[in-house]
């Protein structure tokens, strides 16, 4: 685990942030694996902010801030399972499932490549914003076409709802659309464990 600090002065930037720190951890992970001659291991990102591989969980990030003087200071932390093999599994555990017996990864040089990846990607969020760096993080992530069922409660009965996850929205939640095709913005209802479970959707305007 570590965690960083850094300021952002644009408001509307900051849902994003976690996005751009979530593309550097796996962007690090496999520079490491093309120098050391190794397979990528397969790593996607769960929105908003887990890493995680063959469906199961091995690291994730967090970004808080607070507002002082005209800007957001933001601290950034990330946990990532590199050697520690519970309670879900690790970076050298997948890596052994691939065959692979020599050069593991170890926590230094990850640390160091994850900045040298951040930095760049922080240069291109801050000057141009996400759009340059959307492809990267849909490539990575595990939601395009994604079907989810969200249930409503209207008076005592519970409506459920099938929405396509598309992408992301312009101000950073989930964007689906219905079976008539009418966009919704997905936001996390702030109480279920699993956000994908716990989704309430707000309709965009057309």
């Amino acid at each position: 685990m570590f965690s960083f600090t850094l300021q952002v002065d644009n408001g509307r930037m900051l849902p994003f942030l976690q996005y751009v720190v979530s593309i550097a951890v796996i962007d690090a992970i496999n520079h490491l694996s093309l120098i050391k001659g190794l397979p990528n291991l397969p790593l996607k990102i769960k929105w908003p902010n887990d890493i995680y591989a063959n469906n199961v969980k091995l690291g994730g990030v967090l970004c808080t801030s607070t507002y002082r003087e005209k800007k957001f200071d933001v601290v950034a932390g990330i946990g990532l399972n590199v050697e520690n093999r519970k309670p879900t599994t690790c970076l050298n555990a997948l890596l052994e499932q691939l065959g692979c017996s020599v050069s593991p990864y170890k926590k230094e040089e990850l640390l160091r490549t994850f900045f040298d990846k951040f930095e760049d990607l922080f240069g291109v969020f801050i000057t141009e914003g996400f759009k340059p760096l959307e492809c990267s993080y849909y490539e990575k992530w595990l939601h395009s076409g994604q079907e989810v069922i969200l249930e409503e409660r209207e008076n005592d009965s519970t409506m459920k709802i099938s929405l396509v996850i598309k992408g992301l929205s312009p101000t950073g939640y989930l964007l689906a659309t219905d079976d008539q095709m009418e966009a919704y913005e997905l936001h996390p209802d702030g109480n279920s464990f699993d956000f994908l479970k716990g989704l309430v959707r707000t309709k965009l305007q057309s």
